[in-house]
């Protein structure tokens, strides 16, 4: 069964829900929550192609379905937003329908990325105050998303370096010791995956944080296993950046 301590550290689902279940009912919870992250994926797709196709039918559909998933798995905030939006579906700019879409499936991939982490990350180390230290680095083989990432934390008190391969990465490594990893799982020529193995295979203990558009179960538990301590689920915005980094490191000071 899924612990219900760290359930209720899943800012999207009802405490009070969570806090009321007794061993029957979070047994039932840890069925339905697997089902959830099972499906998502693919539920996921199929609203996102209606979204690109224009076909408010099936995007109706689509979000329905995403809507009772959530319903059952007690996100209850998330789901009333998704019931809104069907009930607005018709009168709202198609223009402001998709963003809000595309900002409510980033929510609920956030949403199965944290349940996944619930069951399989293991637990020490969780609950440890972040340490002073600020200097990250951040590999993605995108400049324009290195870009980003670097004026999002520019005035934040944090040191951050910026490296578009794997391969660069290690070579930075070889004479620098980050107080954190922000590593895009999808690189050519050495993925995420292989580039935080090797991380770890070179003593390199800071936490590492992947950036990943994907919600898949074999995504997150393939991270998991070659060290990762969590996720951000892109397009990145700066609060939830910032929010993910200060769990596990402090800015410095920001000289002016």
């Amino acid at each position: 069964m899924l612990d219900k301590e760290r359930l209720l550290k899943v800012a999207e689902l009802d405490r009070t829900k969570i806090r009321q279940m007794d061993d029957s009912n979070l047994n039932f919870f840890t069925i339905t929550a697997n089902s959830f992250i099972d499906a998502y994926p693919t539920q996921e797709e199929n609203v996102k192609s209606a979204l690109k196709t224009r076909d408010i039918g099936a995007l109706t559909n689509s979000l329905s379905v995403v809507c009772d998933t959530l319903r059952q798995i007690y996100a209850e905030e998330l789901a009333g937003a998704c019931a809104d939006c069907l009930n607005n579906v018709n009168n709202v700019q198609y223009e402001d329908l998709q963003a809000f879409v595309v900002d409510f499936l980033k929510t609920v991939s956030a949403l199965s990325i944290d349940l996944q982490m619930v069951e399989y990350k293991d637990t020490p180390g969780e609950g440890l105050e972040p340490t002073g230290k600020n200097a990250i680095l951040a590999v993605d083989d995108v400049h324009f998303f290195l870009n980003t990432i670097s004026s999002m934390l520019q005035d934040s008190g944090y040191q951050v370096t910026c490296i578009n391969s794997g391969m660069a990465a290690l070579n930075y490594l070889k004479t620098h010791r980050p107080d954190l990893f922000l590593l895009d799982i999808e690189m050519p020529r050495m993925d995420g995956y292989e580039l935080a193995r090797k991380i770890r295979e070179s003593g390199q203990t800071a936490p590492i944080i992947f950036l990943t558009g994907h919600a898949k179960k074999d995504f997150v538990v393939k991270a998991l296993h070659a060290g990762g301590a969590d996720f951000i689920v892109k397009p990145v915005t700066k609060a939830e950046l910032l929010g993910r980094i200060g769990k596990y490191i402090k800015p410095g000071m920001v000289i002016k």
